[in-house]
């Protein structure tokens, strides 16, 4: 099976003991301005509403705190984590060793041009849409109903079928792997289908420059009004979900493909395959990361041997 393009913690790291947790989380609070808390449960921090706590869980207040967070896992041997709205997760029962770096609510700063916007990581792309709208900017009417942030669309070149997040990059500040501030230009993220370089780089996105056109609000609000019924009519928005689990197979939608399988309303447990929108798979209450992850195997291996389609997640698994 196709699993998880990145799993952030490995398989063999054993909990670290609360007192030498406390201790860490101390440390680092004693070092930056943000908030610095211990086992805080993930299922707070991601749509899907699941997840085990995080170890040590920051929310830096500036990109001074980010890049002290990140050289204090180093040095101290722990995995971290970079995180938006936690759109794209679905965090294992046991939680995520090591650190969770939040960069929202901070980090959402906005400065509108002429022609686009210089926008940082944390900002929502509901807030862009509607802001953009407001400043007669055309572009992000293709993220409408996407509920993360641009520095994790810009990580996952977040889009539908009228356009990704990465058609629209001049260029972006980053964070890299050495806790180096580097401007990268477009082609540095070496963009394709739901895919960026910044994984594969050990690179943060503190901010982003986007391209965008003028264009009359009435038109803007328009689109996006058209956009966000189509979207809503189609896929279920309200529920706890993680957005499209799987990718597009080349030349056909995964959710037909589910769909003509017979995977709507598959279930295992609270966790259920959506009846409106067959890649969409939602929490209905109380779903466990282990029922999700089952009812996920179930979903590939249905397509697998319907139609010898061997689909490919979307969505990022952090195990435990």
């Amino acid at each position: 099976m196709s699993t998880a393009r990145q799993t952030w913690v490995p398989a063999t790291m054993t909990a670290t003991p609360r007192n030498q947790l406390n201790a860490a989380a101390a440390e680092l609070s004693s070092r930056i301005r943000g908030a610095v808390r211990t086992c805080e449960p993930m299922r707070r921090h991601t749509t899907f509403r699941i997840g085990g706590p995080a170890d040590i869980f920051v929310q830096p207040a500036d990109r001074d705190d980010l890049a002290e967070a990140l050289r204090f896992s180093r040095a101290k041997g722990l995995p971290h984590a970079v995180i938006g709205n936690g759109s794209n997760l679905l965090v294992g029962d046991k939680g995520i060793r090591g650190l969770v770096i939040r960069l929202t609510p901070r980090f959402n700063e906005i400065q509108w041009l002429e022609d686009g916007a210089v926008v940082g990581a944390g900002a929502p792309l509901a807030r862009l849409v509607k802001e953009a709208t407001e400043a007669g900017l055309s572009g992000l009417e293709s993220t409408v109903g996407i509920p993360g942030t641009i520095g994790g669309a810009l990580a996952t070149n977040a889009g539908t079928d009228t356009g990704s997040v990465g058609d629209l990059v001049i260029g972006a500040t980053v964070l890299d792997r050495d806790n180096t501030l580097q401007e990268w230009g477009a082609r540095q993220f070496a963009y394709r289908y739901r895919y960026s370089s910044l994984s594969q780089e050990k690179a943060v996105v503190v901010s982003a420059r986007l391209r965008l056109e003028p264009a009359s609000r009435e038109e803007i609000a328009a689109k996006v009004q058209r956009l966000r019924y189509k979207r809503a009519s189609r896929q279920p928005l309200r529920a706890w979900s993680a957005g499209s689990v799987f990718k597009n197979p080349r030349g056909v939608a995964a959710g037909k493909v589910l769909d003509r399988a017979g995977a709507k309303g598959m279930r295992v447990g609270d966790a259920q395959i959506s009846r409106k929108h067959a890649n969409f798979l939602i929490n209905r209450g109380r779903a466990t990361a282990a029922e999700m992850r089952e009812l996920i195997a179930r979903a590939h291996a249905l397509a697998l041997r319907r139609y010898g389609i061997d689909l490919e997640l979307e969505i990022e698994i952090v195990r435990e």
